[in-house]
């Protein structure tokens, strides 16, 4: 393999390397290729060390006109469009169905195709995927109308949770959701007695402290991965406007909209001792837009150390905007920077840490 230096030497240094210059090296021989992807403990091991020293690569993956393409941003770089790289996604076709990115785990994405049952778990920085079996007692007739995706670190078992829902009103709706474990391969059901279904909630579950997260309007309620229970957890201010939650330093956080249509801007609270409600503490106050009645709709899309990233749909005339945003945390001036405005009808972004991990056969 080398003239000078031993394999397990030349291991070592190559788990330190980011997977932009892996990718690259699978190229220099099949034996380095093997090892750089076909390794699960290498893919580990080298997932683990980033995190540690911090050096994890966070991207955006947004869609384009064409179903099977995306666009891949960097997010850690000073000019995000200045390290802009094409993904394809590997179980969709040109001019087939539109892939849909749902969660993020581990630079691991949950994603379905437009109007189609089945659930794929990809990672846009290998191409790997896998198809998810289809639950054998999924109810006729519905929809996954919410989702969540997690890791559960002690069994090494990566968790989906899926609410599957009648597509008409006049059904009878059960209190129940379908969870998907990778290291059994198999779904099951379970109860959800706090969750209100007859509300709307958020769609994609947030993902802290080894549970799930989802906001209705009753509040929060959470899944814990490893007892695969619901509870309820408190919100950061009773009299405010909670819309989104999110993941910000390993801690869950909240972002009150209350202030938005008056002053264009969102506060961002932090559970710094996660299930203590005394420990939501106000973090940030991000300016999202000087025109805040131009905009239909904002998204947070991912929350780093100087900035936060966010999704908005703005009206103009008669002409609809969909934007991709950074707004600065410096708290004397907060900066707003317009990185994407596209018109077009339908923008899919989702944030992703760049790994080599994947599911392995169970």
């Amino acid at each position: 393999m080398a003239d000078y230096l031993p394999e397990d030497v030349i291991v070592r240094i190559l788990k330190r390397l980011q997977i932009k210059s892996l990718i690259r090296f699978t190229c220099v021989s099949k034996r380095w290729r093997s090892i750089i992807l076909s390794d699960p403990e290498f893919a580990k091991t080298q997932f683990q060390i980033a995190s540690q020293h911090q050096t994890l690569r966070h991207r955006l993956l947004i869609s384009t006109a064409c179903e099977s393409e995306f666009n891949s941003l960097d997010l850690d770089a000073p000019s995000p469009l200045g390290y802009n790289s094409s993904v394809r996604c590997p179980f969709t076709q040109p001019g087939g169905r539109q892939a849909i990115p749902l969660c993020s785990c581990n630079g691991l994405i949950l994603a379905t195709l437009h109007k189609e049952e089945h659930i794929y778990i990809w990672n846009p920085s290998t191409q790997f995927f896998k198809k998810l079996p289809d639950p054998a007692d999924r109810p006729a007739k519905t929809l996954l109308f919410g989702c969540g995706f997690g890791y559960l670190s002690a069994t090494d078992d990566y968790k989906v949770v899926a609410d599957f829902r009648v597509s008409s009103a006049d059904e009878v709706k059960g209190k129940e959701m379908h969870i998907f474990s990778s290291k059994a391969n198999i779904w099951k059901r379970t109860e959800a007695p706090l969750f209100d279904y007859d509300r709307q909630f958020e769609y994609e579950g947030t993902l802290s402290n080894e549970a799930l997260h989802w906001l209705d309007e009753l509040g929060i309620f959470a899944f814990d991965l490893a007892k695969e229970e619901f509870q309820r957890m408190p919100l950061p201010i009773q009299d405010g406007e909670v819309k989104y939650l999110g993941a910000f330093r390993d801690c869950l956080c909240a972002f009150d909209c209350a202030e938005f249509y008056t002053a264009g801007s969102i506060d961002l609270w932090v559970m710094k001792k996660y299930g203590v409600a005394d420990s939501w503490t106000k973090l940030f106050n991000l300016k999202v837009s000087n025109q805040p009645q131009n905009i239909m709709y904002f998204l947070p899309l991912s929350v780093m150390e100087t900035s936060t990233f966010m999704h908005t749909v703005t009206i103009l005339g008669k002409q609809k905007f969909l934007n991709l945003i950074r707004i600065g945390h410096t708290k004397q001036k907060p900066e707003m920077h317009l990185l994407i405005s596209r018109n077009t009808y339908l923008m899919e972004m989702m944030e992703y840490e760049e790994t080599l991990l994947w599911l392995a056969a169970p």
